[in-house]
């Protein structure tokens, strides 16, 4: 960007008519007239020896060589954006919005309860809790941040490790009596067994049903007795004894029950869930707290 140093203006400029594609309409925003603007614009085309507008009936369209500018500006002002927040968040206590997705298992397990001491330490950030399966695009940006299992081969994203769960099987002591306890995977293929969702459907945390295809022939899948889109209705089944489910050993309310655990020789998966936000919003200080809150939760107290 070195020859664009003393353009920065003219960069500016572009970048404001790019956005709403009208020399008319730029003028109006910037306060500036239209000639100007159109001097500008060739000044800066003849300084890059391209053409970045084509003039048609509809308007101004971007040419090839000016989108890639564009992308580069806004990537610029965004930036300068997020710099300029946190210069002023420096400044003053913590104020703002704060949108954060996750399953709905999780929102209403965990952030729902240790979120409340987060927001009496800074009563000025208003949060907002997204509880979804379909976790909500930080590129579009619909949330601030999700938590979710690592997202692979997104390097704009920064992800900070925060808990890993690990899943069991799990029933009531009075469904074992009546059906009996399994002593090895096959032996699931004859047992009531519960499921989270819809288990063909993709969800962030899709392990969760590892023991519909747990030792089972490729391709095969046990069908559920049960499916529920909802990680205390499935508890609930599970200790109502409906059935057989997979639940993390991790699951607040399991301590409290009397579920007993199914297969223990069985190692099943584990889940790592992550705090994610994007490069655009790294440097606002309130994401910064949110995160390091949600860390010394889940690794001390929790």
């Amino acid at each position: 960007m070195d020859k664009f140093k003393n353009h920065w203006d003219k960069l500016r400029t572009f970048y404001q008519i790019a956005k709403v594609r009208s020399f008319s309409a730029a003028a109006e925003n910037l306060n500036i007239s239209q000639p100007a603007l159109s001097r500008s614009i060739n000044v800066l085309e003849d300084y890059l020896q391209m053409r970045l507008f084509e003039r048609t009936p509809r308007g101004l369209v971007l040419t090839r060589q000016g989108e890639i500018l564009f992308e580069t500006v806004e990537k610029i002002v965004d930036e300068l954006k997020s710099v300029q927040t946190s210069l002023e968040e420096e400044e003053q206590e913590p104020i703002g919005p704060i949108r954060i997705g996750s399953t709905a298992g999780f929102a209403s397990l965990y952030l729902s309860v240790i979120l409340p001491e987060f927001l009496i330490q800074y009563p000025k950030i208003q949060l907002s809790i997204y509880g979804n399966d379909v976790l909500p695009n930080l590129h579009s940006s619909e949330a601030d941040a999700v938590i979710s299992p690592f997202i692979e081969e997104d390097d704009s994203l920064i992800q900070t490790y925060l808990t890993t769960f690990h899943l069991k099987l799990y029933a009531s002591k009075d469904y074992l009596e009546k059906f009996g306890v399994p002593k090895h995977p096959s032996d699931l293929d004859h047992h009531r067994l519960l499921a989270y969702a819809d288990h063909k459907t993709s969800h962030p945390f899709s392990q969760a049903n590892w023991h519909l295809t747990l030792e089972t022939k490729k391709g095969s899948v046990r069908q559920p007795n049960v499916m529920v889109n909802s990680a205390t209705g499935l508890f609930n089944l599970v200790v109502g004894g409906m059935g057989i489910a997979s639940i993390s050993c991790e699951h607040p309310p399991l301590k409290d029950s009397d579920l007993v655990e199914i297969l223990p020789h069985i190692k099943g998966p584990t889940i790592k869930a992550h705090f994610t936000y994007s490069n655009r919003t790294k440097k606002i200080k309130r994401i910064k707290l949110l995160k390091d809150f949600l860390l010394q939760k889940f690794r001390n107290d929790l």
